[in-house]
């Protein structure tokens, strides 16, 4: 019996599209200013670095040049559509970035890896979009001068719905 060797490298089709991820989230911070988008590039940068690097360390640090690149852009009034987008865009790097490390790590990077990376990217892309849904949804609630109570009630609502569903 012959031992295979593992590269312990992250599959190119899940860093591609951890990277594509990264790309989507600073072209929404480059709505909100430079600042923004020089932490957003820097968080790709990492993000790059930590893939080719196969590094969760590295991963870890590029998802928090995101999160100071749209804490950047919300500090300089960007819109709330562009932060939502960024934010999505920067939670998905950095999930399917870990994700992509781990899985070069127990399978290698010339595993047959695309069908369980698209599941992983479209569970985690179907998550962030309820999200995001939801919390602009309040957004749009609290800013039509709705009563606070109509809000909180409309978020009872919802995660009562949720835990009924998840049964």
């Amino acid at each position: 019996m012959t031992r295979q060797r593992v590269t312990a490298r992250p599959p190119t089709f899940a860093a591609s599209l951890a990277l594509l991820a990264g790309f989507a989230s600073v072209l929404a911070l480059a709505v909100g200013s430079f600042g923004a988008l020089a932490a957003g590039t820097a968080g790709a940068v990492l993000l790059a670095g930590g893939l080719y690097a196969a590094s969760r360390r590295v991963v870890a640090f590029a998802g928090g040049a995101f999160l100071l690149g749209i804490l950047v852009a919300g500090a300089r009034g960007a819109a709330a559509e562009p932060l939502l987008l960024a934010a999505l865009g920067a939670v998905l790097a950095w999930d399917l970035g870990a994700f992509a490390v781990g899985v070069g790590e127990q399978l290698g990077r010339e595993a047959d890896t695309a069908r369980l990376t698209i599941v992983h990217a479209a569970s985690g892309l179907l998550v962030g979009v309820v999200g995001a849904g939801v919390l602009y949804g309040v957004f749009l609630g609290t800013q039509g001068g709705q009563p606070a109570s109509a809000v909180a009630s409309l978020l009872v609502g919802v995660v009562i719905l949720v835990a009924v569903l998840r049964r």
